[in-house]
């Protein structure tokens, strides 16, 4: 957990304790009165773990797999592609499997 999120994590509890009033938090926050509600809501249901985005430690859905990657560099590491980039090789690869 980040500083940040830890600073996050502290006003949220003290609105919650009723130390200082969602307003307060929301501008210590920097975020409106009606997130501070929902991240209540969600502190309540989820705990601590609200502060961290949810997808924090799943892999990218942009991430190419293992074996495509490594099949791409065995076509591009062939003698007739030596000297492509790899634009001009995605440029290649796309005419070869539209056509």
């Amino acid at each position: 957990m980040t500083q940040a999120e830890r600073d996050r994590l502290v006003a949220l509890k003290k609105a919650k304790k009723k130390l200082i009033t969602q307003k307060q938090a929301a501008e210590e926050l920097g975020i409106t009165e009606r997130h501070v509600r929902r991240l209540l809501r969600e502190l309540k249901r989820r705990g601590d773990k609200i502060v961290a985005h949810g997808l924090r430690g799943l892999p990218s859905n942009r991430k190419i797999s293992g074996d495509t990657k490594a099949e791409a560099v065995g076509i591009v590491s062939r003698p007739e592609y030596r000297g492509f980039g790899p634009t001009l090789a995605s440029e290649y690869w796309r005419r070869s499997t539209i056509s």
